[in-house]
């Protein structure tokens, strides 16, 4: 009887949205755990059991409906999970430190958005990837996940003393609060346009982007640009005055291409990050401090084998002059179209003050050491 009411209630809401228009929902998703040991010169080494080494664990829905008239609405929303503490992530409600959620709870932490297709573009709103994010992912060989993913570069600054914490601004990698313009995609074919502005509300960060891209057989090519008004507002128990000043800003470009030579896909980006001031609390306030990242690697694709390499540079312009290089290794066997086996490995050389590692928290070389991690592990997507 229960089973019969179900069938009933779905055909009418089916019905009901046949009537107004095609619709159609998917839910999608993954599930990611390996095996990972991190190395650090003055640490030694620990073991974890961690998530994300091929494919960040996360669960999403996204939709649509046709509206008629060339108009479609769309909604897409992404949480991501911790697969070895069956945790959520946190989320960042006004692109400051401090507005991350806890640690461990559950949000729509990657991706919330809502979007009003039309003839003329798309209007997106909601908690997305900034424009200069997308060159460091679509260009990495893995894809921002792993040890050996260029994100272990992300932050802007590696602060030391005296909490040990990493502070990389809160829209490197996705603003909340954020409306977009997207041109149509049948304007000119391979080409997408875009511009972004996640809104400060009074009380945080104000991200405002553009990215552009083109994308048509094996070559794919984008660029970007964004700056962030008051990046550091938050910051003033640990950076200069002039850092934490409102009228602050981060700049960053980014731009990056890839061709794919029938599986063998080469590929690389640049990244650069500038900010007016930056001065640790107690020392010198630097003025138009630079970091440029810069990447180069491939994926080769050989029947159910895929092997991976990329070398990244990141060259300091600051007085600390904190250069790193890291060297990345990864191979992967698909037993399936949704399921893999891999491993990765990762090294990574500091210079100077710099102090990077796969860890950013609690496991960081002694300045200028080396640091390294290997890991092996499982992937499933759905």
């Amino acid at each position: 009887m229960k089973r019969s009411i179900l069938a009933l209630a779905a055909l009418v809401a089916c019905a009901g949205a046949a009537a107004q228009g095609a619709s159609s929902v998917t839910i999608f998703g993954g599930v990611d755990g390996n095996l990972t040991r991190v190395s650090a010169d003055g640490r030694g080494h620990v073991w974890q059991v961690r998530d994300g080494g091929m494919y960040v664990s996360k669960i999403g829905f996204t939709g649509s409906e046709d509206l008629g008239g060339g108009f479609r609405a769309h909604f897409y929303l992404e949480s991501q999970a911790n697969s070895d503490t069956g945790t959520g992530s946190a989320t960042n409600t006004n692109n400051l430190f401090s507005g991350s959620s806890p640690a461990g709870a559950f949000a729509w932490n990657r991706k919330a958005t809502v979007s009003l297709f039309t003839p003329v573009g798309e209007v997106r709103m909601g908690r997305d990837y900034v424009s200069t994010f997308v060159p460091p992912t679509y260009f990495d060989p893995f894809f921002s996940a792993g040890v050996a993913s260029a994100v272990n570069f992300q932050p802007y600054y590696k602060y030391i003393a005296p909490i040990g914490q990493t502070l990389a601004p809160g829209t490197l990698v996705r603003a909340s609060n954020m409306a977009a313009y997207y041109i149509p995609a049948t304007w000119v074919r391979g080409l997408y346009a875009y511009g972004q502005v996640a809104l400060g509300e009074g009380t945080g960060a104000r991200y405002t982007g553009i990215g552009s891209g083109y994308r048509t057989g094996p070559l794919f090519v984008a660029a970007a640009f964004g700056k962030t008004k008051s990046p550091f507002i938050d910051g003033g128990a640990y950076l200069t005055a002039a850092t934490a000043n409102p009228a602050n800003t981060l700049t960053v470009w980014s731009a990056g291409a890839s061709y794919d030579f029938n599986g063998f896909k080469v590929m690389g980006f640049y990244h650069s990050q500038n900010v007016d001031s930056f001065g640790q609390l107690g020392g010198p306030t630097e003025k138009d401090r630079k970091v440029d990242d810069f990447l180069i690697g491939f994926s080769w694709a050989i029947g159910v084998n895929t092997i991976k390499a990329s070398v990244m540079q990141r060259d300091d312009k600051g007085l600390a002059d904190a250069d790193s290089r890291q060297l990345g290794l990864g191979y992967s066997y698909h037993l399936s179209k949704r399921t893999a086996v891999y491993a990765n490995y990762v090294n990574i050389k500091n210079e100077n003050s710099a102090n990077y590692n796969f860890i950013a928290s609690g496991f960081l070389p002694t300045a200028g050491g080396k640091a390294s991690a290997i890991q092996a592990g499982v992937s499933h997507s759905f």
